[in-house]
């Protein structure tokens, strides 16, 4: 993963927590149009961190691939710029 580049996680099928193996990543909520605003989220050491608008909660799994969550239908791609988010929470 380059240094800048940030997996981009989606919730299409609404479920409560999503597994993941990345520790900066983005929240898209579902595949757009039916988004909400791109936000980038660092997981706290507790290896727990909710979406404060679609409430998915992210639990930190180090034995994932940041591009292989589980499950896995809830990766999105890569953000290449990090730059380009307006929202960092």
């Amino acid at each position: 993963m380059e240094v800048n580049s940030v997996p981009l996680y989606k919730n299409d099928i609404g479920i409560q927590k999503i597994k993941i193996g990345a520790k900066g990543f983005v929240c898209i909520g579902e595949t757009p149009p039916m988004d909400h605003p791109h936000i980038y989220l660092t997981m706290p050491p507790d290896g727990h961190k909710i979406c404060l608008y679609c409430n998915t909660e992210f639990v930190y799994d180090s034995t994932l691939a940041y591009d292989k969550p589980q499950p896995n239908e809830c990766y999105h791609g890569m953000l290449e710029n990090r730059n380009s988010l307006s929202t960092s929470i």
